[in-house]
């Protein structure tokens, strides 16, 4: 239903771009550590896997996967590329203006980050004020996570994990090293979390002795397709919506 923007060429983007378009920016790091089982360009490949999937089923226009985006955690591990997160807001809102300046009003930001989710809740409520655009900011730590908690077993994770390491063995098994899968967990400083959620934030990086945060020992592809599967359907639920929404004056009223 969709369109990739980088297989178009300028004249089939003509009629594409309007008032009426919805536009899907797809982030996810090209170069990030991922533990010694998965590549460096994990959410990379997860994240452009996903817009490619979502495509085909939404009526969206997207943009190439951004590789390179804010995340602090991982500076010390080489190789790991951040930017620093103002430049990175200026940056993705550029990008996002150069489709403003043409009349497109909806945006989705399909974010496969977690530090990356802060500064894009700014850009997004910026862009709405001073804009009068919505800019959705997907988050990878929700979409699809009913579907997640059924299929794996791991008490906690989040990065290099067992779904993360899942979704690259369905996507790409070639890249994944499954026999240096490990089980280890990022600690949390005490009295910041109850059962699940978090009462005070602290910030913290990665420090675990293979750089994950999970049990990816349990990784399966299976699991790995169904929870790809469930973020998608959750992307896509939400652009039927969106895209069926009279932006108006630009404020949801129900």
């Amino acid at each position: 239903m969709g369109h990739l923007i980088s297989e178009l060429t300028y004249e089939q983007c003509q009629d594409l771009i309007n008032e009426d378009t919805v536009v899907m920016l797809p982030i996810g790091g090209g170069s990030k550590e991922h533990g010694g089982q998965l590549p460096m360009g994990t959410d990379y490949i997860v994240c452009d896997w996903m817009a490619r999937e979502v495509t085909k089923r939404a009526d969206v226009l997207t943009l190439p996967t951004m590789p390179f985006a804010y995340f602090p955690a991982f500076i010390k591990w080489k190789g790991s590329v951040s930017v620093d997160y103002q430049n990175f807001i200026n940056y993705t809102k550029d990008v996002l203006m150069s489709f403003v300046r043409y009349g497109v009003r909806k945006f989705l930001i399909l974010d496969f980050g977690v530090s990356t989710h802060i500064p894009l809740k700014l850009l997004a409520l910026t862009m709405n004020n001073e804009y009068n655009v919505k800019v959705a900011v997907s988050d990878c730590t929700g979409c699809g996570r009913e579907v997640e908690k059924e299929v794996c077993s791991q008490p906690s994770g989040g990065h290099g994990d067992e779904a993360e390491t899942s979704m690259v063995l369905h996507i790409r098994p070639d890249l994944v090293h499954m026999d240096r899968a490990a089980e280890e967990y990022s600690p949390s400083f005490p009295k910041t979390r109850g059962a699940g959620f978090e009462k005070i934030y602290f910030p913290n990086r990665m420090v675990t002795p293979h750089g994950t945060n999970g049990n990816s020992t349990l990784a399966d592809p299976v699991k790995g397709e169904k929870i790809l599967n469930a973020e998608v359907d959750d992307i896509v639920a939400f652009l039927e919506e969106f895209k069926a929404w009279d932006i108006g004056d630009g404020d949801y009223k129900g």
